[in-house]
């Protein structure tokens, strides 16, 4: 090959080159916010769950400015002490920010959708009091979906959670329920904490605990042990069913009765689970015991994971708007535009490159031929 060929040759790959790069330049310019599956019911959920935040503030009486902005910048009233007499274990502040955030909700609504759930159906739910947040955009969801949830709670919680004595979250759900943001409640509720029955408060944080319920009229489940408390849970599961079949199970936290054991909460996946397969359970709680039973599970432990997984802040400074993140919207390509590059840098490639290409295959032809008449 001449070296004047050999320079053509390099200025045309080089030519390739670039109309690649500018091809891919003008997809990327081109890329435009495309709406996701369901965003009218995830809009509607977010829409809700900002509405409960706000409830909150009114109720508490925090005006921006006035609110304990270190911990609770967006000032939302929904981080309680880190340490109080209903606090069973310590907690973790980014994870308690990141779910205060209304969009959330968009989120639940996406894993209930996906696991096929329809107006009416039943739903068993398990929540702590450590995620405030996050059992609001729980309740966001099940209440745009008109679906039919079976809630069982645990009112002590983790450092930063709903552990103020005067305002847990029975006291948070009431509030919901008067004013007519959610038209359910939970059906009963447990100390949390310890085998589910309060282990390692003082006798002060579990007499505040049934204080709560009491005042809340909330009947409570009383144990001797966890597996006495996982049977009394599953009981009333099913006495609440009313005969139905559950279409799906949701935990909130790290509640010992619901995932049965501290290390399974290594082993249940983040978020919507259709077999949890099998695996050397300690001891299965109800969330186990609801996916034995064929049941979806819903599991929301892991925030911080779950936000940047679906696009949203993580510990936010100030309170997301309603329809921010990925959940709602994603940056998306042009398929039309794509496909038309790709034709057209196709054929560019095999009008430059096709002369070379034949007189390729007719030398080693003709180098074959040649070989086999020696």
């Amino acid at each position: 090959m001449s070296s004047r060929s050999s320079r053509r040759r390099k200025l045309v790959l080089l030519a390739l080159a670039a109309g690649a790069l500018l091809m891919q330049w003008g997809l990327e310019a081109s890329r435009k916010p495309v709406r996701q599956q369901d965003y009218g019911l995830k809009m509607d959920a977010a829409e809700l769950a900002a509405e409960a935040f706000e409830a909150v503030r009114r109720h508490r009486g925090i005006d921006t400015g006035v609110a304990e902005m270190e911990n609770d910048p967006a000032g939302t009233g929904l981080i309680g002490p880190e340490s109080s007499p209903i606090t069973n274990t310590t907690g973790n502040l980014e994870s308690k920010l990141t779910c205060l955030n209304p969009n959330m909700a968009a989120v639940v609504i996406a894993d209930l959708r996906e696991a096929g759930l329809r107006k009416g159906d039943p739903v068993a739910v398990a929540l702590s009091g450590s995620f405030p947040g996050m059992n609001i955009a729980v309740y966001a969801a099940l209440q745009t979906l008109e679906l039919d949830p079976v809630v069982i709670s645990s009112v002590g919680a983790s450092g930063w959670g709903a552990t103020d004595p005067d305002f847990t979250w029975l006291d948070m759900e009431r509030l919901f329920y008067e004013e007519g943001l959610f038209s359910f409640r939970s059906v009963a509720a447990s100390h949390g904490g310890g085998n589910d029955m309060g282990r390692g408060l003082t006798e002060l944080g579990r007499q505040k605990i049934l204080d709560a319920m009491h005042r809340n009229e909330v009947p409570a489940l009383r144990s001797e042990n966890l597996e006495d408390a996982i049977t009394q849970r599953m009981a009333l599961y099913e006495k609440s069913s009313r005969g139905r079949l559950y279409r799906a199970y949701i935990n909130v936290g790290g509640g010992l009765a619901s995932i049965g054991h501290s290390e399974n909460r290594y082993m249940i996946p983040l978020g919507l689970s259709f077999d949890l397969g099998p695996k050397n359970w300690p001891l299965k709680g109800c969330l186990n015991l609801f996916a034995d039973k064929g049941v979806p599970v819903i599991h929301y432990l892991s925030l911080q994971t779950l936000a940047r997984r679906s696009g949203l802040p993580v510990a936010p400074e100030v309170m997301p708007d309603v329809g921010e993140g990925e959940v709602f919207l994603r940056e998306s390509y042009r398929l039309g535009l794509a496909f038309t590059f790709f034709v057209l840098y196709a054929a560019l490639v095999v009008m430059v490159l096709a002369p070379e290409l034949r007189r390729g295959i007719f030398d080693r032809w003709r180098g074959k031929v040649d070989g086999d008449s020696v």
